[in-house]
């Protein structure tokens, strides 16, 4: 799922996960229901909640040859994590039944890492600044958890670690927001605020917990060189779980903006780690972190330095920054797997994370000969978003099965007929139906499209009289496009543009 500000919602986008409000005495009230279209009241009725954003169902990458998380289970993890801790937050009360919703929601989300592997060293993809502490928390859990069971701790004691891990930063929801939110460099008596929470947290927590888990949660801001804080331990007297939880919350810190910060990439997190391995982090856990987490999950694209953007498809054990991948070729295909630890591709680097595409243009206009004719014909303007990994070019004609040459075809009646009166409606659809697919695996919502054509003409097409005669109206393509919220333009508008 993502987060879109409300100032950027739409109609006919999803609710990913129900929308409730809080007020000071911790009353829930559910303002709308998972699941459900936006409209323009809803729209509204958000904005005039003061509501920054919300999260939305993304369904950029519905392809089964990729695994994602489920948008569902992102929703129902921040719920129970937001439950948990505006009830401390807001009522700064602790007490069992508190403690119990920790320790289920732990339990949760080691079941998820560990059994299901649907959160192993996998971070939930929020970016939400409102919910920034939820996210952290649950994000640093998880790998905390992951790193946990690759050092061999399991049971209780794993339970445990993810306790810590939950609770690390709870305090911070109870400092003042114009320090914790601050854009501005901190001042020293702000920074002693700040660097107080892991003791504020274990004092509240002390009557609740185990010490372990007081441990973790006090030591996870310590460096094995004696230069952390509250109490600048050294080495062996910083707990297993301190150690742990360092290591994980200050990666999780590094790449997730904030208010003061923007993230820095996954591959640059990972360089940090690796060079303050022996001053602030431990060797042995660092080591195994940087083995081990996955910088470029499945199904995340990435850009390569030969001009290319790629699909990962596997991550190599021990090396996640040479994961094995697919090419996006120029008609949104994928390529053979490219497996970047291999000699042949050592000098292929991964450059960024995300890809370009903002485009679906046609084939025919770029150079390709899926014209009717075999004509081929070339838009200088167009081509060049090709060029530069900005469009994929698609023919939903020969994607629907025809073929080149083919007999020319008009719109008559609402069917596609050939010039000898061929009926090939059935081709035009599905060649409409791969092309949305197309659309929808990229998140790309614009479309530039050979004007009058029966399939991508967005403003006039052919008559169906085989005279060249015009009238207004939308090929089979552009139609469907359009009803999916796609915006489609004529390449002569293109070119004026």
């Amino acid at each position: 799922m993502l987060f879109i500000t409300s100032k950027n919602l739409k109609s006919n986008m999803v609710l990913a996960m129900d929308l409730t409000l809080y007020n000071k005495y911790n009353f829930k009230t559910l303002l709308l229901k998972g699941g459900q279209p936006l409209s323009i009241s809803i729209i509204n009725k958000i904005r005039s909640n003061n509501i920054s954003g919300v999260y939305i169902k993304n369904e950029e990458l519905n392809n089964n040859l990729y695994n994602k998380i489920d948008d569902e289970l992102e929703g129902e993890l921040l719920t129970r994590i937001k439950d948990i801790f505006y009830k401390y937050k807001l009522n700064n009360i602790i007490d069992k039944k508190l403690i119990w919703d920790i320790e289920d929601l732990a339990d949760n989300l080691i079941k998820e890492s560990i059994v299901n592997k649907t959160l192993y060293y996998n971070t939930l993809n929020f970016n939400s600044y409102d919910d920034y502490y939820f996210q952290h928390c649950l994000n640093t859990c998880i790998l905390s958890i992951s790193l946990g069971d690759s050092l061999g701790i399991k049971g209780r004691a794993l339970q445990e670690l993810a306790i810590a891990a939950l609770l690390h930063d709870i305090a911070m929801l109870t400092f003042p927001e114009e320090i914790i939110c601050k854009k501005d460099k901190l001042s020293k008596k702000e920074i002693q605020v700040i660097n107080h929470h892991p003791v504020k947290a274990v004092k509240e927590f002390k009557s609740f917990v185990s010490n372990d888990i007081l441990r973790g949660i006090l030591n996870h801001h310590e460096h094995v060189d004696g230069t952390g804080y509250p109490y600048g331990l050294t080495g062996s007297k910083i707990h297993l779980f301190g150690k742990i939880i360092a290591v994980c919350d200050s990666y999780q810190a590094l790449t997730t903006d904030f208010h003061y910060r923007k993230a820095k990439s996954k591959a640059q997190a990972y360089k940090y780690i690796a060079d303050n391995i022996d001053t602030k982090f431990d060797s042995e856990i660092a080591e195994v972190f940087l083995q081990n987490i996955i910088i470029y999950p499945v199904s995340g694209y990435v850009k390569l330095n030969i001009n290319k953007t790629a699909i990962v498809c596997e991550n190599n054990a021990g090396i996640p920054l040479r994961p094995i991948v697919k090419i996006i070729n120029t008609d949104g295909t994928l390529s053979d797997e490219i497996n970047l630890i291999y000699e042949d591709n050592k000098d292929i680097e991964i450059i960024d994370t995300g890809h370009t595409h903002e485009y679906i243009v046609s084939s025919c206009l770029c150079g390709e000969k899926t014209r009717y004719d075999g004509k081929v014909f070339i838009d200088e303007k167009i081509k060049k978003l090709v060029d530069d990994n900005k469009a994929i070019m698609v023919c939903p004609e020969i994607m629907g099965g025809m073929s080149i040459p083919r007999l020319p075809c008009e719109i008559q009646n609402g069917k596609v007929i050939n010039i000898a009166s061929d009926n090939k409606t059935n081709y035009f659809v599905d060649g409409a139906i791969e092309t949305l697919k197309i659309a929808n695996k990229y998140g790309i919502k614009k479309a530039i499209l050979k004007e009058k054509s029966p399939s991508c003409g967005s403003s006039c097409i052919y008559d169906g009289s085989f005279t060249k005669k015009l009238i207004p109206g939308e090929g089979i393509t552009t139609r469907l496009l359009r009803l999916n919220n796609i915006e489609v333009i004529s390449d002569e508008e293109f070119r004026i543009i």
